[in-house]
């Protein structure tokens, strides 16, 4: 982790980011284009895993390895951007954006910063990695800047956490549904990687989970706080 390879593919990563960002703000982008252009990097994306990832089947013929079905939490965000993109106004919609802007954001940081998927340029597993990842950043980031999430909400920050355990819940049952496959969705088995300093298998698999679920109620809720305060900053000034 952080080699020369994975520096470079964080500053092209940062880059697309700040570019597409600058791009969407300039040009006023809509939603629907801005969706369009996200799930067109989740089609490719998901495209070059499932062509990377087919195994030879015990029958004859080949299968998707398990362990490659998008149920990682920034893989599911694949299924809520085309719903954004194409999905009706509703509560159910913008309850959903607000959830892609705070987990894509974060969860693609974090794939960033940890590439399960190596950093070798001559692989494909770190360009659908990478690419995929910046996207969902700057589509994430693009919900919370054109106002169509709000994560300054306390009521939001409820959803958001009650949604992500919710899930990290259901992963343990289809984790242990598929455990001859060995999957470990949503870091629920064990580590993304041996050798980190907090998350690991060093106390115990009890104490790894309570580590990773505080980590992760910690990190929503940080995240969801400087927008918060600003709101109530507003309101008080509107007030005085």
């Amino acid at each position: 982790m952080f080699t020369a390879k994975h520096f470079i593919w964080i500053g092209l990563c940062a880059l697309f980011v700040v570019v597409m960002c600058l791009v969407s703000r300039r040009q006023n982008m809509r939603l629907r284009t801005a969706g369009l252009i996200m799930t067109a990097i989740c089609v490719l994306s998901e495209v070059c895993k499932v062509m990377s990832e087919m195994t030879p089947s015990p029958g004859g013929g080949m299968h998707l390895d398990p362990g490659s079905l998008p149920l990682h939490l920034c893989s599911l965000m694949m299924f809520a951007v085309v719903y954004i993109t194409f999905g009706k106004e509703s509560r159910l919609r913008t309850t959903v954006m607000n959830f892609v802007a705070v987990m894509g954001t974060l969860g693609s940081f974090f794939a960033i910063l940890i590439p399960t998927n190596g950093v070798e340029f001559t692989t494909v597993y770190a360009y659908q990695c990478f690419v995929y990842h910046a996207g969902l950043m700057w589509f994430s980031l693009y919900l919370i800047l054109s106002g169509h999430a709000e994560p300054g909400s306390a009521k939001n920050l409820a959803k958001n956490l009650g949604l992500l355990l919710a899930l990290t819940f259901c992963m343990l049952y289809v984790n242990g549904a598929l455990s001859a496959y060995d999957t470990n969705f949503f870091f629920l088995t064990r580590p993304p990687m041996e050798g980190l300093p907090y998350l690991n298998l060093d106390g115990g698999w009890y104490t790894y989970f309570l580590r990773l679920a505080g980590l992760g109620v910690a990190l929503v809720t940080l995240f969801h706080l400087p927008f918060c305060v600003l709101r109530s900053g507003k309101r008080a000034g509107q007030h005085s």
